[in-house]
């Protein structure tokens, strides 16, 4: 193995990563971080895919170093995540989806289901592998991106646009130490991560590019973009179908806040200068609907909330549900969403602006809370003010 520094002064994983592809002779391409534990063959299957399919771009099944202690801890072959996305420009997880176990029974009948490549509509971007032809093909990466973030979403909407495929490849697995820090800076204290989000988004998600707007409005007109005219000449060279078509046909499981939906927004009480609010909270499991003062003009990440068709009181990842409890005012539980707001929990706005919980009868109340507390529900009376709220859009 040699040990390649182009450099004398660090240009960040971008860069860095073009300056070894250019440098590699292999027919393969393999990106892997430094922090990387790799398994007992794990190189072969990424191998043999894309032997069988040179357009496809490949990651293998994550596993999860301790930071802390090294701890290597893996679950078995066929209990894995694939990439999704935030609409405010961050990589995350979320399970194989029943549509696309489907696909897999039609297109791999000769395979083991539970090996069968399985398609990911976005990867994390620290380790996958490639054709060196197709690398570069597709356009490698923007070389005017800068340090580290956005890179990963701008080639994983890349690659399915322009007719290529990424998959997870279940019988290769790598470790990878996840820390709950950076431990370095970014260049010149930039937000980096935004200002290559915004390129990516530009380019690749065409009116999509709004939705980032509304949770990040600080990126629109942001004066540090460049110019992304090379890449959207790369995007018509290579013929790529439009942000919607990816949004139809690769993750329509993906919740758009502004479609199919009453209302959505700010959600304000009409009492006080009070929004629902997540205050901040792990998503990943049940939390409390919290309350805090509203952000404006511009509405906030945090308070960006919809109303849906189905009556369902959601944000991007959590579905609002009410606590079961004896006690006359109860909170309000945000839990997990299931695909297409397959839940038993929905709301209804009365004729008096009140936000009724339709299966226990009761209302959203801001009745004696300050900023950073939960939100409950209470009995419904229509001449209390703290039980009439407001979305910014309806």
């Amino acid at each position: 193995m040699d040990l390649v520094r182009p450099v004398s002064q660090s240009v960040g994983l971008i860069r860095a990563r073009l300056a070894g592809a250019r440098l590699a002779k292999a027919d393969v391409l393999v990106f892997l971080d430094a922090h990387c534990e790799c398994m007992v063959q794990w190189l072969e299957p990424l191998l043999e895919r894309i032997k069988e399919s040179p357009t496809s771009v490949l990651v293998p099944i994550i596993d999860v170093i301790e930071a802390k202690n090294f701890y290597y801890s893996t679950n078995d072959y066929n209990d894995f995540q694939i990439g999704g996305f935030t609409w405010d420009g961050h990589f995350d997880w979320h399970d194989v989806t029943k549509r696309e176990r489907q696909r897999q029974k039609r297109e791999c009948p000769e395979k083991d289901l539970e090996i069968c490549p399985t398609y990911s509509p976005t990867m994390a971007g620290g380790l996958f592998a490639i054709s060196r032809d197709y690398f570069w093909d597709i356009g490698s990466y923007d070389e005017q991106m800068d340090g580290w973030g956005g890179e990963n979403l701008e080639m994983s909407f890349r690659v399915w646009q322009c007719g290529g495929t990424l998959e997870t490849i279940p019988c290769s697995r790598i470790g990878h130490i996840f820390r709950d820090f950076h431990p370095y800076s970014f260049p010149n204290d930039r937000d980096t991560h935004g200002i290559n989000t915004v390129r990516m988004a530009i380019v690749w998600m065409d009116d999509y590019v709004e939705l980032l707007y509304l949770n990040r409005p600080d990126l629109r007109d942001h004066p540090e973009l460049g110019d992304v005219t090379h890449r959207k000449v790369l995007r018509e060279k290579l013929h790529c179908k439009s942000f919607d078509w990816y949004m139809k046909n690769v993750y329509p499981e993906k919740f758009i806040p502004t479609r199919n939906v009453l209302a959505f927004g700010r959600l304000a009480s009409q009492a006080d200068n009070l929004c629902l609010d997540t205050l901040q909270q792990n998503a990943e499991k049940p939390w409390n609907l919290g309350i805090y003062t509203c952000f404006k003009p511009e509405v906030s990440a945090s308070q960006l909330f919809s109303l849906t068709k189905r009556s369902v009181l959601r944000n991007e990842r959590s579905c609002a549900t009410v606590q079961v409890s004896k006690s006359e005012s109860k909170f309000v539980v945000m839990i997990p969403c299931i695909d297409d707001d397959d839940i038993d929990d929905t709301w209804e706005f009365t004729e008096h602006r009140q936000l009724r919980h339709k299966q226990s009868g009761l209302c959203l109340d801001s009745s004696d809370l300050s900023t950073k507390s939960y939100v409950h529900v209470a009995t419904c009376h229509p001449g209390i003010k703290t039980q009439k709220w407001e979305f910014q859009h309806q």
